[in-house]
């Protein structure tokens, strides 16, 4: 059996045997559902003949061409058709715990959906069945264990696999020694990366499954978390190296109301420096204010196995600082700014003047003293190369009764483009109701319209108006998650006060 499908039988049957556990056992299963409504389009490229196209470049129905001299066909592009989903998810988490091994438990998180309408339509609907999680842990003072499919989040990113990850604390937990491996997922998703559905490079396409190996060593004691990272991937049928990197975190507080926050990787597989950031931190002693000044270097990177390796993307770096202030119980003020600048692509284009730096920036307010309701509203802008942006969101919650949260909103958004032929204005009115009816069943529902209009001056600049809608469940049950309490005080009936 391979080991794909045996982590998800052992998954299934986690979660099937969390719903009927035998004497002595625990478990809490979870699962959540979404359900949403939408539409959506797009342009569709189309041409026409040279000859009856109309002075001005535009199609005798009025579309914008292009027309290359001499060309028989001229091309435009026109709205494309409605498209309509339907996508409908659910997530699916349980735990299992009490087989008379202290510290022995199983964990499992699937995902099942798919678009109600068409199954080709709407993204990552396929396949219908993702198991995302699904190990054995096993944890004490000083090791925490776990084998199966799991994932490791460090400043390399999100690495989901199916193998081992073990993490041992030494020295009264002051020493920190972290060793993971096994058979690699793809990036953002939890398929591995010969799946049928991550499968648009054809031959291109690995036939084996990647490897990925790391190992973390970490020092944590009063004002000082640093921590040193390594981690590779080998290409499941060469066997070559798709990434290599060496990376530092670290966090210090040399005094009580400032810390500073900063790390950096370096990509051995290439040679070159990739992310690196640095920030101070002050927030004070009564927690009115806190405010942050810092600056970052982001650089993306690809698997060498992959064709997108070859572009060398570059990299920019920013400065940033924010602020958040509450003069007052219940009223809150913040703003944060930054600045960044792209670094050279060393490619010459001595006729084209490129923009390589730019701006954003948000200032933000919050009230809060009047008794079941709160207001928050937003300003931002961004100005980056190639486009730019404003706009503001004003937002409203109000609670009738403790179950109970109604919340409204305005946005708009603004969207000059700068090497497109059209302005969007979109406003967005939104209104969500969550209401918790018995312990443990959480429901939600939402409505959102979409009023957006194209400027354009000629018959592409239509009006893209619709209405979307989603609804939500959650519930939870289980064992009593406070295993340690005496039996006579699990078995005391529930009293709940009257106000």
């Amino acid at each position: 059996m391979k080991p794909t499908k045996l982590l998800t039988f052992l998954a299934v049957g986690a979660v099937v045997v969390g719903t009927a556990p035998a004497y002595g056992q625990g478990y809490r299963v979870r699962i959540d559902t979404r359900y949403q409504s939408a539409a959506y389009r797009g342009w569709q490229l189309d041409s026409v003949l040279a000859s009856d196209v109309l002075p001005g470049d535009t199609t005798a129905s009025g579309f914008a061409t292009y027309c290359p001299t001499g060309a028989v066909y001229c091309t435009y592009y026109a709205a494309g058709a409605v498209e309509r989903g339907n996508p409908f998810f659910a997530t699916i988490d349980g735990v299992l715990w009490g087989f008379g091994v202290e510290g022995l438990r199983f964990v499992a998180q699937a995902r099942l959906g798919g678009d109600l309408s068409n199954p080709n339509r709407w993204p990552a609907s396929k396949p219908a069945a993702q198991l995302v999680e699904a190990y054995a842990e096993y944890a004490n003072r000083w090791l925490t264990a776990e084998l199966g499919r799991t994932n490791v989040a460090t400043r390399l990113g999100y690495w989901g696999f199916d193998g081992l990850n073990a993490n041992v604390r030494l020295l009264d937990q002051r020493l920190f020694v972290q060793g993971y491996g096994g058979w690699g997922l793809a990036r953002g998703a939890v398929l591995p990366v010969t799946s049928p559905e991550l499968n648009p490079l054809l031959d291109l396409q690995p036939r084996k499954r990647n490897t990925i190996w790391g190992a973390a060593v970490g020092w944590t004691q009063r004002g000082i978390d640093a921590r040193v990272i390594y981690q590779r991937q080998l290409e499941g049928e060469s066997k070559n190296i798709g990434s290599e990197f060496v990376a530092l975190d670290a966090t210090i507080q040399p005094i009580r109301s400032f810390s500073i926050v900063g790390g950096a990787d370096y990509n051995v597989a290439e040679g070159l420096w990739g992310t690196a950031d640095l920030a101070v931190n002050y927030t004070s002693a009564r927690g009115q204010l806190n405010a942050t000044l810092g600056g970052r270097r982001y650089r993306p990177y690809f698997a060498l196995w992959t064709i997108w390796a070859a572009f060398s993307p570059v990299a920019y770096n920013a400065g940033y600082a924010s602020v958040s202030y509450a003069p007052i119980w219940g009223v809150e003020l913040w703003g944060r700014g930054e600045a960044y600048k792209y670094e050279e692509t060393e490619a010459e284009s001595p006729r084209v003047n490129v923009e390589n730096d730019g701006y954003r920036a948000t200032l933000g307010a919050a009230y809060k003293r009047l008794s079941g309701f709160t207001f928050r509203a937003d300003y931002l802008i961004d100005k980056g190369p190639g486009s730019r942006s404003t706009g503001f969101d004003v937002m409203a919650t109000w609670r009738p009764i403790e179950t109970l949260h109604v919340t409204g909103d305005v946005q708009q958004l603004v969207r000059p483009l700068e090497y497109r032929w059209n302005t969007s204005k979109v406003w967005s009115y939104g209104l969500r109701l969550d209401y918790v009816t018995i312990r443990g069943l959480r429901l939600n529902g939402e409505m959102r319209y979409y009023d957006e209009s194209r400027e354009r001056p000629d018959q592409a600049a239509f009006s893209w108006n619709h209405l979307r809608v989603s609804l939500g469940a959650m519930i939870n049950f289980g064992s009593p998650t406070a295993g340690s309490l005496h039996p006579a005080i699990l078995r005391m009936p529930e009293v709940r006060g009257t106000r």
